[in-house]
C-alpha cells in the first residue's frame, strides 16, 4: 500500500470517528439536559400574609435650597475686593464683593452740587413768586409779570425735583458698587477673580445658597395622593412622617414636613410635586443632591404583602411564581403600590394565605416542575424545638425516676 492511500484512510477515518464523537456528545448532552429538566428544582415557599400597617411610599427626591442668589453686578466697574473665602458661610448683611465705586463716589457728589445750584434757584423763585403777591393785590405790578414769575417758580421747582431723583438715582448707583447678603447661607466660588471688569451683562459671578431650613422636593402619582387622603382626619400628606435616605444609603437623622402641594397634576405625567422642609442643622444635606424621600401615612390600613424578594419584574408588570396542583411553577402578574420594610403592597393578583416561590427564581421557566424544601432557618427551628423537647423529656423521666 502507497503512502498516498494511507493518508486518505487515516483522514477519513479521523473525519468520521469526529462526526460520530460530536454526535454521540450532541445525544448525549441532550438526554443530560432533558433529565436536568425533568429533575424537580427545589425551592421554597412563602405564605401571603394580611397587615394592618402605616402605608409607606418611596420617592426619588431632590434636595433644594429654600433661598438661592444667583450673583450679578448690577453696575459696570472693575472687580476690586473680595471680602469672602470660596465655601464659606456668610450671614444676611455681610459684604460679598466690592465693585471698584470711585466714578460712582463722584457722580454722587456731582449731583449733590446739581442740587445745590437747583435749590438756590429755586428758593430765589419763591422769594420772587412771594413778593409778586403781594404786588399784584395792590395792583403796582401787571399780572404778566406775576404769571412770569410763577413760571419761573414752577421750572425750579421741577429742576429741584430732577435733581433730587439724579441724586437718588447716582446713590443708589453707588450702593450697587458694595454687593451684600440677603440672606444667611453658603457661597460658592467666584467664577471671576479680582481686577476683572464686570457689568450687568457678564452676568452671574457667584451663587449663594440659604443651607437650614432646607426643602426636598418630589413627585408622586395620583393614585399615591388620593390614597393619603383617605386618611380618618382628611389631611393626608400634610401629616405624614417624612424621612430621607441619603445617597450613600444612610437615614437622615431628622424627620421633615410636608408644606408644599402644587396646584394641579401634570397632565401628561399624571403626577404631582411636593415638598417637604427639613432642618439642616449640621449642613448634610447639600442642593441638587438627589434622594429617597419616604413617606408614612399617619393612620393605619389593613394591607396584603408580599415578600420583595419574591417578586421579578418584566417590561409589562411585576410577577410572582407559583405552584399548581400538578407542582408546576406557573407565572402570575401582580399589581402594588406601595412598600412596608422588605415587602410590596398588592393591590391586584394575590390573596392573604397565597404561596409564592421565594428561592431559585432565575432557574423556574413556565411549566418547570418544583419541589417544595424548607429554608434551613425552619429546619434548624424545628431541630432546636424537637432537642428542647426531648431534654423536657428526659428531665421529666428523672423526675418520676426519683
Amino acid at each position: 500500500m502507497n503512502k498516498s492511500k494511507v493518508f486518505w484512510i487515516i483522514l477519513i477515518t479521523v473525519i468520521v470517528v469526529s462526526i460520530v464523537w460530536n454526535k454521540a456528545s450532541s445525544y448525549f448532552a441532550g438526554q443530560m439536559t432533558a433529565k436536568m429538566r425533568s429533575m424537580p428544582i427545589k425551592v421554597e415557599t412563602k405564605t401571603i400574609e394580611e397587615k394592618n400597617i402605616n402605608i409607606q411610599y418611596d420617592y426619588v427626591g431632590r434636595i433644594e435650597a429654600k433661598d438661592e442668589l444667583k450673583v450679578v453686578s448690577r453696575v459696570n466697574g472693575y472687580l476690586q475686593k473680595k471680602y469672602y473665602k470660596d465655601g464659606d458661610f456668610v450671614k444676611k448683611g455681610q459684604d460679598l464683593l466690592l465693585i471698584e465705586p470711585d466714578e460712582y463716589i463722584i457722580a454722587v457728589k456731582n449731583a449733590e452740587a446739581a442740587l445745590r445750584r437747583t435749590q438756590a434757584s429755586y428758593d430765589n423763585s419763591l422769594v420772587e413768586l412771594n413778593r409778586a403777591k403781594e404786588l399784584i393785590k395792590g395792583d403796582y405790578v401787571s399780572r404778566s409779570y406775576y404769571d412770569n414769575a410763577y413760571a419761573k417758580y414752577a421750572a425750579d421747582k421741577a429742576s429741584v425735583d430732577a435733581a433730587k431723583a439724579d441724586l437718588a438715582k447716582k446713590k443708589l448707583d453707588l450702593s450697587y458698587t458694595r454687593i451684600k447678603a440677603p440672606f444667611n447661607g453658603k457661597i460658592g466660588e467666584l467664577y471671576i477673580t479680582e481686577g476683572n471688569y464686570v457689568t450687568a451683562q457678564t452676568g452671574e459671578i457667584a451663587t449663594l445658597v440659604s443651607m437650614d431650613p432646607i426643602y426636598a422636593s418630589f413627585t408622586v402619582k395620583r393614585d399615591d395622593l388620593r390614597a393619603f387622603y383617605k386618611s380618618k382626619n382628611g389631611v393626608g400628606f400634610v401629616d405624614a412622617k417624612v424621612s430621607l435616605k441619603l445617597s450613600d444609603g444612610s437615614e437622615y437623622d431628622e424627620s421633615g414636613k410636608v408644606d408644599f402641594i402644587d396646584n394641579e397634576i401634570n397632565k401628561d405625567l399624571g403626577t404631582i410635586m411636593l415638598r417637604a422642609t427639613f432642618s439642616n442643622k449640621n449642613n448634610k444635606l447639600i442642593p441638587n443632591d438627589f434622594v429617597r424621600v419616604i413617606l408614612t401615612s399617619n393612620y393605619k390600613t389593613v394591607v396584603t404583602l408580599v415578600p420583595q424578594d419574591a417578586v421579578l419584574e418584566n417590561v409589562n408588570s411585576k410577577y410572582v411564581w407559583v405552584i399548581d396542583e400538578n407542582n408546576t411553577a406557573k407565572q402570575k402578574d401582580i399589581k402594588v403600590n406601595g412598600q412596608f420594610e422588605k415587602s410590596w403592597i398588592v393591590t391586584e393578583g394575590l390573596q392573604p394565605g397565597d404561596v409564592v416561590i421565594s428561592t431559585n427564581l432565575q432557574s423556574i421557566r413556565s411549566g418547570s416542575k418544583v419541589q417544595v424544601v424548607e429554608s434551613e432557618k425552619t429546619e434548624d427551628i424545628k431541630t432546636n424545638n424537637a432537642e428542647s423537647e426531648d431534654n423536657e423529656q428526659i428531665t421529666t423521666n428523672k423526675e418520676n425516676t426519683k
